[in-house]
């Protein structure tokens, strides 16, 4: 069987294209007739103008028809073929004998296929229109097509409306029947179920079907007519270009006790788009397919404990598509696919563990000439591996830590079936193992814990704020995390609570450290009791934070990020990265590509984002501040600095033997900034003679580059530098 030799490439080049099959009815693309003399047809087909022609009774199973004509009676004899063409519906008949009376003709026949038809020739069915097509040859393009009336029976599609070229021909033919699944069940029993809380999918995609009939003469095809000579040689080549897009979102919910729910796949809803037909006119020939979507699910789930979680994400399959097939050989691919993710906010609720992967898929069948000729599936499905959970009122004095964590995946697995009989191969009924295409990986929480802000003094009681950080794998960013996460506190010192529960990100405890070398420890647990993630925060200093006399009240750091001294140079930072290395530049800049026509994140236009990224962030968030992750307080903003320059009295001077520039506030106190220079590639450059200084916003319009604060023996302003640029970084904070 030569599904054995098919790839994993393979397979979703030959599902794709019966997709595209499937859904090609609907568009419509200009008339154009192929030339019947660049085609070799058997002499012995009869082509019959149903115009003009009426089809008295029928019996397919039998093969007996009674025609009446109204114009010439064809010569139709022993040995001829013709095909019964009943608009969305063509069967072929290699008759076995006639009889006319009148005009009325009754004949009895036996199946005929298009290996009886056509001879050392070949053709394409094709949708590429605007003089795109890509094969050379003869090309065919629709000439008739047809849409069900959801009563029996069917619409005539308007083919002259479809413009050349300008969209994909599948465009808009199921995508705008309406139908609904939100709050839909998937699944369930007594105590749990799985529920489709929203799905929309759309396609559009062009396609080319070569057919090539060859290694036989017309005498041959004529003199094996009545033994049904059976081709071994036949070919088909098929390649498409498209997209395909589904958005699912799906919740799981368990009211207790164990489940364990594997059920093999299984019909869920009967035509969920409404069957379509479409007709190519291969000279005299007429070829029609029957397309149908039923919609199937499957479900692997298993559960414990009270609990609810949902996930969703909008998946994308693009790119080019293709097969060739025949039967020496089987089928090898011509194709190239790439998926993409867009992941949805999670939620989750209760306690206890969950496993589950569903798929809820359409299955497409292609009925070529009142034959089964393939099926796929294209199963998208959404998967989360949930441990451990919680209550609030759980939170008692037996329980030392309360934690979970939360793995959710997106991928594609494909499957197809094919049958041969429509081409002369009966018996032929062959499915495919399923294919994993591809496994994303599309979120994980939680992912780390930091300290925002707060730093009392020994004896002192301060607010200590942290963000707990899961990581988005599609965008590879870490974000506050939306869930509920829990938070453990241990200290020497006095806490308002030993546990916090963040809230889109954020916690916070009132906390008393009890000496100078007293730290606060904030965990996150996994149901093992393992720490995940942790922050650590010291008390503070005397003189970690001075206090200038500004009229805003804030509170600036007294040395560096990185740095053990105010003397000491300490690290630097590329723009809106939390940690030093060796390398400043955009290979190695962590919100880029490689290049700045590549940015990942504070990109306010497409035309430089990576495959068209673009959000509306210009402030550092506290997950990408230095100061924030590695010292406490944030970077400041650009009148903050300004707000230093206009209040102090500014000395560029020496300090234990550092070159630097001293503040001096209205109240006595100073500050000082020593003269790290900047970092760019492998090399330091300006050191002691400029101070450079990161602002938390980017250049006003111009997002290649980040504000920043100059100092020097002449200068005081603030200016911009690309953001890969090392700069060192002072945190501000209004408290300690």
């Amino acid at each position: 069987m030569f599904f054995q030799k098919l790839s994993p490439r393979s397979f979703a080049a030959l599902l794709l294209l019966v997709v595209a099959t499937s859904f090609f009815a609907g568009c419509e693309p200009e008339r154009i007739q192929s030339e019947p003399s660049q085609l070799e047809v058997n002499p012995n087909f009869v082509p019959i103008n149903w115009d003009a022609t009426q089809i008295v009774s029928s019996n397919d199973s039998t093969g007996d028809y009674q025609l009446r004509f109204s114009g010439t009676v064809p010569q139709i004899r022993p040995g001829s073929i013709i095909a019964i063409d009943r608009d969305t519906v063509v069967l072929y008949r290699l008759i076995l004998s006639s009889v006319v009376n009148g005009s009325t003709m009754s004949v009895t026949s036996t199946k005929a296929y298009l290996t009886d038809i056509f001879s050392n020739t070949e053709f394409s069915l094709s949708t590429i229109t605007g003089g795109k097509s890509r094969d050379h040859g003869i090309v065919i393009y629709p000439s008739e097509a047809y849409i069900s009336d959801g009563n029996g029976g069917y619409h005539t599609l308007d083919l002259s409306r479809h413009r050349k070229g300008d969209t994909p021909f599948t465009q808009g033919l199921w995508n705008g029947q309406s139908y609904s699944l939100d709050g839909e069940v998937i699944a369930s029993d007594y105590n749990w179920n799985i529920t489709l809380e929203k799905m929309c999918s759309s396609l559009g995609i062009d396609m080319e079907v070569l057919l090539t009939f060859s290694g036989r003469t017309e005498r041959e095809l004529i003199d094996n007519s009545i033994e049904h000579y059976r081709s071994r040689v036949m070919e088909v080549k098929t390649e498409l270009t498209g997209r395909f897009e589904t958005e699912q979102q799906i919740r799981f919910h368990n009211q207790g006790g164990n489940i364990s729910y594997s059920p093999d796949c299984g019909l869920w809803k009967h035509n969920l788009f409404r069957p379509a037909s479409i007709k190519f006119m291969a000279g005299p020939v007429p070829i029609a397919l029957t397309l149908k979507s039923d919609l199937y699910r499957q479900v692997d789930f298993h559960a414990s404990g009270e609990i609810s979680a949902s996930t969703g994400c909008t998946q994308i399959a693009e790119g080019r598509f293709g097969f060739a097939w025949n039967q020496a050989n089987g089928i090898s691919p011509v194709s190239s696919i790439e998926n993409s993710f867009a992941f949805s906010t999670p939620s989750i609720e209760g306690k206890g563990q969950l496993q589950a992967k569903v798929f809820a898929y359409p299955r497409v069948t292609v009925m070529v000439n009142d034959a089964v000729g393939s099926s796929f599936d294209f199963m998208p499905y959404l998967s989360d591996t949930l441990q451990g959970g919680y209550h609030e009122q759980s939170l008692g004095q037996s329980n030392n830590y309360c934690a979970w964590t939360l793995d959710c995946y997106a991928g594609l697995d494909l499957q197809c079936g094919l049958n041969l009989r429509s081409l002369d191969h009966d018996g032929e009924d062959l499915t495919s193992s399923r294919w994993n295409h591809v496994n994303r990986k599309l979120y994980h929480s939680p992912k780390r814990i930091s300290h925002q802000s707060g730093r009392p003094e020994a004896g002192q009681t301060r607010q200590v704020s942290f963000v707990v950080y899961d990581q988005n794998l599609i965008t590879n960013q870490e974000v506050p995390t939306p869930l509920a996460q829990i938070v453990k506190f241990e200290t020497n010192g006095q806490l308002s609570s030993q546990y916090g529960i963040a809230n889109n990100g954020s916690v916070s405890v009132n906390w008393t450290p009890s000496s100078d070398s007293d730290i606060l420890f904030a965990k996150l647990f996994d149901v093992n009791g393992t720490v995940l993630a942790q922050d650590t925060v010291h008390a503070a200093e005397n003189g970690d934070w001075v206090d200038l006399g500004l009229p805003s009240g804030i509170l600036w750091a007294t040395r560096n990020v990185g740095a053990t001294s105010p003397e000491d140079y300490g690290d630097y930072f590329a723009w809106g990265e939390i940690t030093p290395k060796d390398v400043y530049n955009w290979t190695t800049y962590r919100y880029c590509n490689g290049n700045d026509s590549t940015f990942t994140k504070y990109c306010y236009t497409p035309y430089h984002g990576y495959n068209g990224f673009s959000d509306t962030l210009t402030i550092l968030q506290p997950c990408d501040d230095a100061a924030t992750a590695n010292y406490g307080g944030r970077t400041p903003t650009e009148d903050e600095w300004w707000e230093l320059i206009d209040n102090t009295t500014i000395l560029w001077t020496w300090q234990n033997g550092v070159r630097g520039c001293r503040f001096t506030g209205s109240n006595g106190n100073s500050l000082f900034l020593p003269a790290a220079g900047v970092c760019y590639n492998l090399s330091n450059d300006q050191v002691g003679k400029r101070c450079n200084y990161w602002c938390c916003s980017l250049k006003p319009g111009y997002f290649k580059s980040a504000l920043r604060a100059v100092f020097s023996s002449s200068l005081q302003t603030v200016g911009y530098d690309y953001r890969y640029a090392g700069h060192s970084v002072r945190a501000v904070s209004y408290s300690r």
